[in-house]
């Protein structure tokens, strides 16, 4: 203090340099103690939830693993994802989705095995031979075991086609908003508002594209969810050729009219594929219903001369 005091009466000029030196110890001394302070918060904090991460992260137990493993049983990623989407129109949660999926699936099993059972002891075969009627029961469990998984496969193969045939509408649409002056962020913004009736599964997928787009730091890594949400070759197409505009500049709309007038294409050689395949899907309808009646028209009359003949 005595120091200090000596100081301030040499001069005005060696106040300031007192002054600093002040405020730095001060600041030093109320950064560390800030420091320590949060140092302490967060330890505490810290201790407070480890023993729950500790507990969520030990490995559980083998029939405890078996039951979370089950529900997931021939099921791929991209069904599991169809899962989770139709139990959470549903209200549920992505956490319990799959596992009352499981669940379903062992309802439909037990359901159609007692059908069947039942069925089966309806006609005295469980009373004659009780083994054929267990080996019933069984055939109708497995059978019911699939029919969810059927059901859900079946959805995304129809949610996939609805996504393929609607892609090169919201293309065109995505090229009118780019050359508008638009982002490619609020394009589809604007693609995804136009498109929620008419293709409402394109909708949700651009929707949720477009989340990506804002949240993640990579826009590459939200056109990869995109396309490995909904895997054909058409979509990792589009994905690829907006992956290599986006990263080297090049015009956007005119790589987007590109890619859809490719899909255009590709739509149409489907097409005739498909028109080409017809004769040959046709051949067993029209061998089982159309050529029995030929047959009896031309040959009917004949035959009935030819049996009254014999007959007389």
């Amino acid at each position: 203090m005595q120091s200090l005091l000596q100081a301030l009466a040499t001069g005005p000029e060696v106040l300031p340099l007192v002054v600093a030196v002040m405020l730095a110890v001060g600041g030093f001394a109320l950064i560390a103690s800030g420091r320590r302070t949060r140092d302490e918060t967060l330890a505490r904090r810290v201790g407070m939830v480890e023993p729950y991460v500790r507990r969520m992260s030990a490995a559980a137990p083998p029939f405890e693993d078996y039951l979370l493993r089950l529900p997931r049983a021939g099921l791929s990623d991209a069904e599991q994802r169809e899962v989770v989407r139709r139990m959470a129109r549903m209200g549920v949660g992505a956490g319990r989705a799959l596992l009352l999926f499981g669940l379903a699936r062992f309802g439909f099993a037990a359901l159609v095995g007692l059908v069947l059972a039942v069925w089966a002891h309806g006609f005295g075969v469980i009373a004659a031979k009780p083994l054929l009627g267990l080996a019933i029961f069984a055939m109708g469990a497995i059978a019911g075991w699939f029919v969810p998984l059927i059901v859900i496969d079946y959805n995304l193969r129809q949610r996939t086609k609805e996504v393929k045939s609607g892609l090169p509408d919201a293309l065109e649409l995505l090229v009118v908003c780019v050359e508008a002056g638009l982002s490619l962020e609020d394009g589809l913004d604007r693609v995804v508002s136009e498109l929620g009736r008419s293709q409402p599964a394109l909708a949700e997928e651009l929707g949720l594209t477009l989340a990506d787009l804002k949240i993640l730091p990579s826009r590459d890594q939200a056109l990869a969810n995109f396309a490995a949400r909904i895997d054909i070759p058409n979509v990792r197409a589009v994905i690829t050729t907006l992956a290599q505009t986006l990263r080297y500049g090049t015009p956007l709309a005119q790589s987007l009219r590109v890619v859809a007038a490719e899909m255009r294409n590709d739509a149409l050689i489907d097409l005739e594929d498909r028109a080409n395949r017809l004769p040959a899907y046709l051949t067993i309808p029209v061998i089982l219903f159309m050529m029995p009646t030929i047959f009896l028209i031309v040959g009917g009359p004949a035959a009935l001369r030819l049996f009254d003949a014999f007959h007389r």
